[in-house]
C-alpha cells in the first residue's frame, strides 16, 4: 500500500526535475534545432545538420554563460538574462499547457 503512494510522488519529482532540465537548456536546445534545422534546408544532410546542430547549440550556452559570469555592467547582464530567460518561458508555457 506505501508503494501505490510513493510511487505517484516520485514519478511527479522526477517530472518537476526533468521540466527544470529542460527549462535550463532551453536556450541552447532552441538555437541547436534552428541551425541543425537550417544546415538541413540547405542540403548537408541529417548527420552534417545533427552535428551542426549539437556544436551552435553548446556554442550558445557557451558563450553566454561565459558573458554573464564574467561581464560587470548590470544591463548586459540584464539583457543576457533575458535572453536566457525568453526560451525558458516559451519551454515552461508549453509544458503546462500543452
Amino acid at each position: 500500500m506505501i508503494a501505490v503512494i510513493a510511487l505517484p510522488v516520485a514519478l511527479i519529482a522526477a517530472l518537476c526535475i526533468l521540466t527544470y532540465r529542460l527549462a535550463t537548456f532551453a536556450l541552447a536546445r532552441h538555437a541547436g534545432l534552428a541551425a541543425a534545422r537550417f544546415a538541413h534546408g540547405t542540403g548537408t544532410g541529417s548527420v552534417g545538420a545533427g552535428i551542426d546542430g549539437v556544436i551552435s547549440g553548446g556554442a550558445s550556452f557557451g558563450i553566454l554563460t561565459f558573458l554573464f559570469a564574467n561581464v560587470r555592467a548590470p544591463f548586459v547582464r540584464l539583457a543576457v538574462a533575458v535572453i536566457f530567460a525568453a526560451p525558458a518561458t516559451v519551454t515552461g508555457y508549453a509544458v503546462v499547457h500543452a
